[in-house]
């Protein structure tokens, strides 16, 4: 049986095969079969490796956090190293521009960004590019309540799917695009809200 098959038939089984600092464990409701067990323990490395190759952010990805480090002075690595983006940020946000993002996370009560110099030598970016960067992407971050509130309206969204389908529901498998009912709402929910900051998105820069 092959490493997708299997994790298909935990899925099945209602249990989440997850990689935990390079540990391969399971979550579930329930004690799940010895047989399933045993087929894990047999291709634990083959899982581990399928599920490494899933977690590792493509290369758009990495353009994506590159644009949003710019935006934020800062390193891509500073971004994930300090919890600010997640892998599922980046497959989920990438086709929105990343000054939304920018926006949304210099509105975290632990945002911190490094010293500009450290970020000019780090990155390599000259000041007077970050500047540029800075005065054209002014008027999105001074926008209006009615775009905060939209900001607002599309955060509620994610947090309540992340908190639900990534952390909480044992029937919820994102990466499969397979939810629960309740996950299937807050997918919606979330999906209404990124497709309308999209079009505000491009409303902004017509």
């Amino acid at each position: 049986m092959s490493a997708a098959e299997l994790l298909e038939q935990a899925e099945a089984e209602g249990v989440l095969l997850v990689l935990d600092d390079g540990r391969l464990t399971w979550e579930a409701d329930h004690e799940p079969p010895g047989e399933l067990l045993e087929e894990i323990r047999t291709h634990r490395l083959e899982i581990i490796e399928a599920l490494s190759e899933a977690n590792d952010p493509s290369q758009p990805d990495m353009e994506w956090l590159a644009r949003l480090a710019v935006l934020l002075c800062c390193t891509p690595d500073y971004l994930l190293e300090h919890g600010y983006v997640d892998r599922h940020d980046l497959a989920e946000q990438r086709h929105i521009h990343p000054r939304f993002a920018a926006r949304l996370i210099r509105t975290h009560p632990d945002w911190r960004p490094p010293s500009e110099r450290s970020a000019h030598v780090r990155e390599g970016v000259a000041p007077t590019e970050t500047a540029e960067f800075r005065d054209q992407y002014a008027p999105a971050r001074e926008g209006g309540l009615a775009d905060a509130h939209s900001s607002a309206t599309w955060l509620a969204a994610r947090n309540a799917l992340h908190r639900h389908a990534y952390g909480n529901c044992p029937h919820c498998y994102p990466p499969k695009d397979r939810y629960c009912v309740k996950g299937a709402e807050l997918r919606t929910r979330y999906d209404h809200e990124t497709h309308a900051l999209g079009a505000r998105n491009e409303e902004s820069g017509a």
